[in-house]
């Protein structure tokens, strides 16, 4: 195609990197995600958290010191054996000493979990007590409480 001519295909205004091939022969391969593509509009569009402030952890509870505090067989329930809590029972459990929470139906004594925290033990007092699960999914939608917390699994959040 010439300089000359009027007629341009829409692949002409797509955005291609150079690559070159084992044979060093150069390969025209489109840009992606594309520069105006649904992905990037997709992204720009996500509202962003805001700037979380970052905690330091004390020595010995860093996130694989938690896994092994999990896998240790350390009773870290509280209870003698699963139960059915109401909202009621929740709020009887929320200082630092005593935490639990519920995240999606499930109640969790958090209490030992709280210095694993990479929030900090503040974040997770904003859920203590109460059902969390609206903040959880808010800030931690990527992250599985089930098997994070599956050694603080107390029972069950039901109706009043």
């Amino acid at each position: 195609m010439t300089s000359n001519s009027s007629s341009s295909s829409a692949s002409d205004n797509v955005p291609k990197m150079t690559l070159l091939d084992p044979t060093n022969q150069s390969l025209n391969v489109p840009e992606f995600p594309a520069r105006n593509g649904p992905q990037r509009l997709v992204a720009a569009a996500t509202k962003q958290p805001r700037g979380r402030q970052k905690v330091m952890l004390e020595p010995g509870h860093s996130p694989l010191d938690w896994a092994r505090l999990k896998s240790s067989g350390k009773d870290l329930r509280g209870v003698p054996h699963l139960g059915k809590y109401t909202l009621e029972d929740l709020r009887q459990h929320r200082t630092q000493d005593d935490a639990w929470t519920a995240i999606q139906g499930k109640v969790y004594n958090m209490t030992p979990y709280m210095k694993f925290h990479p929030g900090g033990v503040k974040d997770l007092m904003r859920i203590a007590g109460r059902d969390g699960t609206k903040l959880f999914m808010l800030t931690h939608s990527w992250v599985n409480a089930e098997f994070m917390l599956d050694a603080c699994f107390v029972g069950f959040l039901v109706q009043s």
